[in-house]
């Protein structure tokens, strides 16, 4: 619920000033977050705004730490239900006063079912299922304590468990990072269980029924989804360019596909397909990204998902060659198919290498060659590349990379070869500068989309756009090409338009610059400083040195390098690295980030940062 939370400040940072707190120092008093009478799913919230310089400000009596800016910040527990706030402000050096009174209701935990009625809410599963052999499903229900309850599923019934009583609630929410408990429940009313599937289950879109027994009576409910046994296997190809593949059903993310690649469908979840890699691998993607093969005597329950296959005739290649020759971007490693099928590409540093990890290829390779270098030149990124059977249907080609930093991969298909496009570094102009260095920046949010608010009410966006044309300017006079993901306060381009601007461009670097906020139950005044983020390995360094450059110019708390699942991150075309400089909802740092001169040290210590990177002093020992 603290997404929903961070959408209201983002609303109301539309509806904010857009001031700096020098222009907006006369009888000023007011709170950016939270907004009066909203709802919050959390334990604690804080109160985030501005007064007057040297104003005396209190909270339902207790004394509010106001910096010499007259930014403040301070956290209140909440109680569920509704909780009142007066706060109230005193300014001696205008002999004025003034009052604000504030609402904020904590969203109560589910009511108990009372052990007097009879009631089943159905938790799991709530979508459509296409199982097989050895898949287990999972019943979780809400029912009337000290009820039987159990579940009919096709000819079986499964006795659902009750939890213990007073035992805390196994759901959790995570806020930057951190997990809490949005509310504490008494479990006597939960009860689970699980089925697993066996060869003999024949189930076609059957319901599952769930029936239960008290001192009050009797109940039956259908649950929610039709369950189906999967009885044959289906072709598809993906449609789209990427294709996002998943762990499980909205899950974690792995290497996406091209366009065209052909997967085998052996179940669903609701709208996520599960598609067959190997025998031991499965990976999930959504029906919109795939088109079947054939829509011909299907069954029902496959809603016209696609030909039917036997195991024997998934997609199989044999590898009987591997080809690397040079391109504008790098070197390519390439491998001849005779169709498009699955792969995964993991990235180590050490390591230095690249593990291509193609699925339905088995090796026959004889050859692995490689075009001669111009001028017998000495300056391959690839060290060399060999293969390995990792398992049946399953082949590898491990690409070692010459040096210890990696610059970008990207893969695809030409036709039914399957390339890995290994990048060259920076071609820099060899005398100290950033000649030959192309960067794209993004200065984060913008158009719509405010970002987070610091204490004045002023968007992050145009903090973000400051600093970045700034640092643009900078790495200019160092000779770099910089190419900006938005070129105004206005323009807000999506997610994945910056992304396709930086690849378009073939950028050596994507530098995303942003500054940070928390969502509810944690505390502006403890956590706060400078992090990056990164996401493949060969952002990590980059990352690094540039969170370390700002911190030293800074003077900001470094609360370190952290992996996290960001779009601007993603990329793998070239490291790409989201830099978060400071909180703006940190009375003390939103000071320093509004100011000029402070984002010209920041910005300074950014292209700093690029070029340490890029010509790393020798370590001293």
């Amino acid at each position: 619920m603290w997404i929903i939370n961070l959408i209201f400040l983002l609303f109301f940072a539309l509806c904010a000033p857009v001031l700096s707190y020098e222009a907006d120092n006369i009888n000023c008093f007011k709170v950016v977050y939270p907004r009066s009478d909203t709802s919050i799913e959390a334990p604690s919230t804080f109160f985030v705004g501005q007064v007057n310089a040297g104003s005396v400000l209190t909270c339902n009596g207790e004394n509010v730490r106001v910096n010499s800016a007259g930014f403040f910040a301070h956290v209140v527990p909440l109680h569920y239900g509704a909780n009142h706030f007066l706060l109230l402000n005193s300014d001696k050096d205008k002999e004025t006063s003034s009052s604000l009174n504030w609402t904020i209701v904590r969203k109560s935990p589910p009511k108990p079912i009372s052990p007097n009625e009879l009631k089943i809410e159905v938790q799991k599963p709530n979508s459509d299922l296409g199982i097989t052999p050895g898949n287990i499903i999972n019943f979780l229900v809400r029912a009337t304590p000290r009820s039987v309850v159990s579940v009919q599923l096709g000819q079986h019934q499964i006795t659902l468990s009750s939890a213990k009583k007073g035992k805390q609630s196994s759901n959790f929410n995570v806020a930057y990072g951190k997990t809490f408990q949005p509310y504490e429940l008494n479990e006597s009313d939960i009860y689970k269980g699980s089925y697993c599937i066996n060869d003999a289950d024949h189930f076609v879109s059957i319901h599952p029924l769930y029936k239960l027994s008290s001192r009050n009576g009797n109940l039956t409910v259908s649950g929610k989804g039709d369950i189906s046994t999967v009885e044959h296997l289906y072709e598809a190809r993906t449609t789209t360019t990427p294709t996002v593949v998943r762990l499980g059903p909205g899950l974690a993310r792995t290497t996406p596909l091209v366009e065209g690649v052909k997967v085998i469908v052996d179940g669903w979840s609701g709208d996520s397909m599960r598609c067959v890699y190997s025998s031991n691998r499965h990976v999930w993607i959504n029906k919109q990204s795939l088109v079947m093969e054939s829509e011909k005597d299907l069954p029902q329950a496959m809603h016209k998902m696609g030909k039917e296959v036997s195991e024997n005739t998934a997609p199989q290649a044999v590898a009987q060659t591997i080809n690397v020759i040079e391109d504008g971007y790098g070197e390519k490693i390439c491998l001849p198919l005779n169709e498009r099928l699955p792969y995964q590409i993991e990235q180590k540093i050490n390591p230095n290498c690249l593990v291509m990890r193609v699925y339905g290829v088995s090796a026959d390779t004889d050859w692995i060659t490689s075009e001669p270098q111009e001028n017998d030149k000495d300056g391959s990124i690839i060290d060399h590349v060999s293969w390995r059977q990792a398992e049946d249907n399953v082949y590898e080609v491990i690409v070692y990379l010459s040096g210890k930093q990696q610059w970008g991969y990207k893969a695809s298909y030409e036709g039914t070869t399957l390339c890995l496009n290994v990048k060259h570094p920076p071609l820099l102009a060899n005398d100290g500068t950033l000649k030959g260095l192309k960067i794209c920046l993004d200065p984060g949010h913008g158009g719509k989309d405010s970002g987070s608010i610091g204490c004045s009410g002023m968007a992050e966006s145009q903090i973000n756009f400051e600093i970045a044309s700034k640092v643009k300017s900078c790495l200019e006079s160092y000779g770099a090409t910089v190419i900006m993901t938005r070129p105004s306060l206005t323009d807000g381009p999506s997610l994945e338009d910056r992304v396709k601007i930086a690849t378009d461009n073939a950028v050596d670097f994507l530098v995303s610059i942003h500054n940070n906020a928390l969502p509810d139950a944690r505390d502006p005044w403890k956590e706060h400083g400078t992090s990056s983020y990164w996401y493949h390995p060969q952002s990590i360094e980059l990352a690094s040195t540039l969170k370390k450059s700002v911190k030293k110019n800074s003077g900001f708390i470094d609360l370190g390098t952290r992996y996290q699942n960001l779009a601007l991150a993603r990329p793998t075309a070239m490291p790409a690295v989201l830099l978060e400089i400071g909180f703006m909802i940190n009375p003390d740092e939103f000071t320093k980030l509004i100011d000029p001169r402070f984002q010209s040290k920041i910005a300074e210590s950014i292209a700093d940062g690029v070029k340490e990177y890029l010509y790393p002093k020798p370590e001293t020992k």
